[in-house]
């Protein structure tokens, strides 16, 4: 959790945030703990994958655990936001199909695979 703090105030110092939008930030990443809290050990080793390639090269490579992926979409859903950023790259994503998909413990596999076969990339996200 200490990352994620240090993520919020770095981009409240970068005034890529509001103090306002800092602060919901926050509370939302205090509400996710409290829930990871609840879940059993065995349930919390949960993460999201992002893959994206270009041809046959990777672009982005990242894997989330579900603490920050459950902050993340608490936020984006105040936010009204429908896509990810990473690595420059604009990732859409359905967020209650996510949020669906996570709270379902035994979920596992892939939620987004799209292909752009005009610019060669290919995006996959999965639970794992």
């Amino acid at each position: 959790m200490k990352e994620e703090i240090k993520k919020v105030l770095e981009m409240l110092e970068e005034k890529k945030i509001t103090s306002e939008e800092a602060t919901e930030l926050l509370d939302a990443l205090r509400e996710s703990k409290k829930v990871e809290e609840n879940i059993p050990s065995a349930k919390r080793k949960r993460f999201l994958k992002i893959h994206v390639t270009k041809g046959d090269k990777p672009q982005v490579n990242v894997t989330l655990p579900f603490g920050l992926i459950n902050w993340g979409l608490n936020i984006a859903s105040k936010m009204g936001k429908n896509t990810v950023d990473i690595g420059g790259e604009k990732i859409p994503i359905d967020m209650e199909e996510l949020s669906k998909a996570m709270n379902d413990p035994e979920f596992t596999g892939k939620i987004v695979d799209v292909e752009d076969e005009e610019e060669g990339k290919h995006i996959e996200i999965e639970i794992v």
